[in-house]
Formats: structure tokens, C-alpha cells, sequence
């Protein structure tokens, strides 16, 4: 019984093995038979005859647009591009060859549209990986092979960071012109309903969404020129069109928001005041900042004279208003340190800066507590001390002997003389006549000490007319430059925001060419 059965296994195991050998030997055969027997030549067109064409269809299949580097202008994409052609030196009969209707063979033994990226940026036509060639027994040829293309794609940055290209890839074939093949888009559907694949093919499985850059259309076309002979290479392409449009957020956070924010401080600067001695610091800091953002978008941008971008052009009206800022508190220091001694206030420039604009601009003025006063100045508690000394300095005698003078008479005492009772003859009234030229002296003084203190009351009232003007000044500037600041700032990013890509691809053509929408042939 063990003997039986291991002669069932043995027989078994000899059956398999000699299925795979006869395989094998059949796909050798029809190898064999292709190349050999046949006496296929990879080097030639698969054409009867020689003015015949090979139609060759073309498709692409996006895997990863991995980035856009707006400085070399270059486009990095991951793609598969899908070609289909016709050899009819590669089919078979699939009934003499055990039944094989799919042979995979290298790239290297068969014939090769050979058909290149044209508008690549770094010299490389070679794909990949060459994969193997499927052939069918009708001698339909299909190659997928992967490829990373650096294409270039010209960068409009009118509207950075809200902008959208149009970038390309276009195909063509450098060994072959329009007379040897034709270059056509795939086809694709069921025998009733077959369309062109007018559009670049993403599987939503395996495609890696790009974290700068939305894809908005993605067409594909056939491009004919006619004004190039047929003889040229040039004469047709294949070109597959990827409209794309930025992300803004990664810069609306990281430059746009703090330019926005540091843009505004330079309006605090007409808050502080012109004693703090930091009106100018602030201002060229905000100055700088700007400077500092401006040098780092300029890294990002390709170096092009055909037009500014949208965030520079925020960035040099800010600079411009900040210098505004600037030139402003320089005229606004020197309004404030401004005293009588070196310039004079005309009685126009009184009335605007000090009367009429502030009622406009609605500013407050402080109470006056001091009553008004005509004539000579009250005496003040401060001034006391200085009259005194003036009495002192100009009386010949002391206030103590001034005053007993009589006393001193009455008691006996003898009387000092005094150059006004010498310099003036002692008549009826000697005794007033001596008493007022001992006082007169002390009146001047005091009258001396009022006309000192009303200069410089004058003095620090014009002084403080000259700071009343400048915070006037410094107000106007804030009523002017604010809203400026704010307005431009809107109207600058607004048309911005207002930038769209088209509705449709390509202007004047209604079609979308999306797969929700195929045309049918």
C-alpha cells in the first residue's frame, strides 16, 4: 500500500515539473521564433511599406507632483508614461504556441518609439526603469516605464504668494518626424463607447497629495504645426498640461501675518512721546524689519525683471510709509525742541496749529488753573525770596534800621545819615520825601524781578507752543498714515485673493477635458 502510494506522488511531482518545462519551452519557442525565425530587427519601423506611419498613443499617469522650485523654474514630477504601438513582426498564432497571449520582453530587444521629455531641465531623456514590453499575440506593444521629470515651467509671480501656473510636459520624438510616426492621445472605453484620454490619468490610491500646490485642470493635447515641414521633429507633440494653483496658508502664517502685524507698530510711533527720545528707534526698527522680509522672499524667487510680486509690492509700499514715518518724526523732534530764542511763531501758524486744527482732529487741551491777570504780574509765593534780595541789594540801609528809624530818635539815639538825605534837602516833608528815595530802589528791584518773570512766562508758553504744534503735527500724521497703511494693505491682498485660475483650460475651448466629461470618438 506505502509503495503504491509513493508511486501516485512520484508520478504526480513528474507531471508538474514537465508542465513547467513545456511552458517555458513554448515561451523560448515563440521567443525563438519571433527573433530568429522571423528575423526581427529592432532597428527598423514596424511598417510593410516604407511611406506607411506607425501610430503611436501616448498617455501620462501622474504618481507624485513633488515639488515646484520657483528659482531654477522647474517642475519635479513622478509620472508613468503609457505607450502603445503597433508591431506586426511580433504577433503570433496563440493555438501553436500552447495558448500564450501575453509575452513580456526587454525594451532592449524590441523596436522604440523613442520619445523624450522636450522640455526637460536637466539633459536627462532616459526614463527610470526600463520595464519590459508586453506583447500581445496581434503584436500590440504596450510599455509603462516610471520616470522623475525635471521639466522647466515658466513662473509668473505677479500674484506670489496667491499665484497659479501653467506648467507643460511635452513629448516628442527626436529620432522619428511626422512621415515615420504619428503621435496620438490613448484610447480608451469599450468596443460601443470608445474616448480619447484627453486628460493626465491620477489613481487616487497611489497619488501623494503636494502640500504647496493644488492641481486644478490637468489636460492633455495633440499639438500640429503646420508651418513646420513634416520632415521636421518639431512638426508634432504630444503635451500634457498641469494648471496648479499655491497654498497660501504655509505664507500667510509665517510672512504675510507678522509683515502685517510689524507694518502696523510703525503707526504707535506717533503715540509716543517726543521727550521718551524713542520715536526714531521704533520707526527705523520697523524700517529693518521690512528690509529683513524682503530679503528673505527675494531667496525665493526667481530672479526676473518681467514682473514684481504681489507680496513685494506690499512690502515696498510699508518701506515707503515707514521712511514717511520717519522724515515725519524728524519734522516732529524738531518742532518740539523748538524755543523762541531760535525760531519765531507767526501769529498764522499760532492760529492753525494751536486753534483751528486740534478742534478738527479733536484734541483735548489741558484746563488752565491760573487765573487771567491784566497788568502786572501777581506776586507769587516763589517770588518772594528774589524780591527780598533785590530790596537787600539796592536798599543802602537794613530793613531793621529802616523801620525804627523813629524810634531811635525818640530814645535818643543819633540818626545815620544816608546819600538820599544827603543828595536831597530836608524840607516840610523831608520825613516822606527821604522815606520814598530809600524805597524807590527796592520798587525797581521788584519791578525788575516782575519784568523777568513775565519774559519767562512768554518764554515757556511759546516753548510750549512749540510741543502743542508738534503733537498736533504728530496727531495729523497718525489720521493720515493709518488709514493709507490699512486701505493698501486690503486693496493690495484683495487682488490677491481675486486670483483664480481659469474655469476651463484653454481659453475659447468650452471642453473641460476631465474624465467626468470624455469625448467619444
Amino acid at each position: 500500500m506505502e509503495l503504491h502510494r509513493a508511486a501516485l506522488v512520484s508520478v504526480f511531482l513528474l507531471t508538474l515539473i514537465s508542465t513547467e518545462c513545456l511552458c517555458r519551452n513554448e515561451e523560448e519557442r515563440l521567443i525563438n521564433y519571433l527573433f530568429k525565425e522571423k528575423g526581427y530587427n529592432k532597428e527598423l519601423r514596424p511598417v510593410e511599406k516604407q511611406q506607411d506611419v506607425v501610430d503611436v498613443y501616448l498617455a501620462l499617469t501622474l504618481s507624485n507632483l513633488i515639488s515646484l522650485k520657483e528659482v531654477d523654474e522647474t517642475l519635479l514630477t513622478n509620472v508613468w508614461i503609457d505607450h502603445t504601438w503597433t508591431d506586426y513582426r511580433l504577433s503570433w498564432n496563440a493555438t501553436e504556441f500552447d495558448g500564450i497571449e501575453m509575452l513580456r520582453l526587454p525594451p532592449s530587444m524590441v523596436w522604440l518609439p523613442e520619445i523624450v521629455l522636450e522640455n526637460n531641465n536637466d539633459a536627462q531623456f532616459q526614463v527610470a526603469y526600463y520595464s519590459n514590453v508586453l506583447v500581445d499575440p496581434s503584436g500590440l506593444c504596450y510599455w509603462l516605464p516610471p520616470a522623475i521629470f525635471r521639466s522647466s515651467c515658466s513662473i509668473n509671480v505677479n500674484y506670489f504668494p496667491f499665484d497659479w501656473q501653467n506648467c507643460t510636459l511635452k513629448f516628442t520624438s527626436l529620432t522619428y518626424n511626422a512621415k515615420e510616426i504619428k503621435m496620438l492621445l490613448k484610447q480608451d472605453g469599450n468596443e460601443t463607447h470608445q474616448h480619447t484620454v484627453e486628460w493626465i490619468i491620477i489613481d487616487p490610491e497611489s497619488f501623494t497629495e503636494n502640500g504647496e500646490w493644488e492641481i486644478i485642470h490637468r489636460p492633455a493635447k495633440k499639438n500640429t504645426y503646420k508651418h513646420i515641414p513634416m520632415e521636421s521633429n518639431k512638426h508634432q507633440d504630444i503635451t500634457f498640461y498641469l494648471v496648479i494653483k499655491r497654498k497660501p496658508l504655509f505664507y500667510i502664517v509665517n510672512i504675510i501675518i507678522p509683515c502685517v502685524l510689524i507694518s502696523f507698530l510703525a503707526s504707535l510711533v506717533y503715540y509716543l512721546p517726543a521727550d521718551s527720545g524713542e520715536k526714531m528707534t521704533l520707526s527705523i526698527s520697523v524700517l529693518l524689519a521690512q528690509s529683513v522680509f524682503l530679503l528673505l522672499i527675494s531667496q525665493r524667487l526667481p530672479e526676473t525683471s518681467m514682473s514684481v510680486p504681489l507680496i513685494v509690492k506690499y512690502l515696498m509700499f510699508i518701506m515707503v510709509l515707514v521712511t514717511i514715518v520717519v522724515l515725519n518724526c524728524v519734522v516732529v523732534l524738531n518742532l518740539h525742541f523748538r524755543t523762541p530764542s531760535t525760531h519765531v511763531m507767526s501769529e498764522w501758524t499760532k492760529k492753525f496749529f494751536l486753534e483751528r486744527l486740534p478742534r478738527i482732529l479733536h484734541m483735548s487741551h489741558p484746563a488752565d488753573d491760573e487765573p487771567a491777570w491784566d497788568g502786572a504780574l501777581p506776586r507769587r509765593s516763589s517770588s518772594v525770596g528774589y524780591i527780598a534780595a533785590a530790596e537787600e541789594y539796592y536798599s543802602i540801609k537794613s530793613r531793621s534800621e529802616l523801620m525804627f528809624e523813629r524810634q531811635s530818635e525818640r530814645h535818643g539815639l543819633s540818626k545815620r545819615p544816608t546819600p538820599a538825605s544827603v543828595l536831597k534837602p530836608v524840607e516840610s516833608d523831608g520825613v516822606t520825601d527821604q522815606l520814598y528815595g530809600e524805597i524807590k530802589p527796592a520798587v525797581d528791584g521788584a519791578n525788575y524781578i516782575v519784568k523777568h518773570m513775565r519774559n519767562k512766562n512768554d518764554y515757556n508758553e511759546e516753548k510750549d507752543n512749540w510741543s502743542g504744534i508738534a503733537r498736533t503735527v504728530d496727531r495729523l500724521c497718525l489720521f493720515l498714515i493709518t488709514p493709507v497703511m490699512t486701505f493698501g494693505t486690503i486693496i493690495i491682498f484683495l487682488m490677491g485673493l481675486c486670483n483664480h485660475p481659469p474655469r476651463l483650460p484653454f481659453q475659447g475651448d468650452p471642453h473641460d477635458y476631465s474624465e467626468d466629461n470624455p469625448r467619444l470618438l
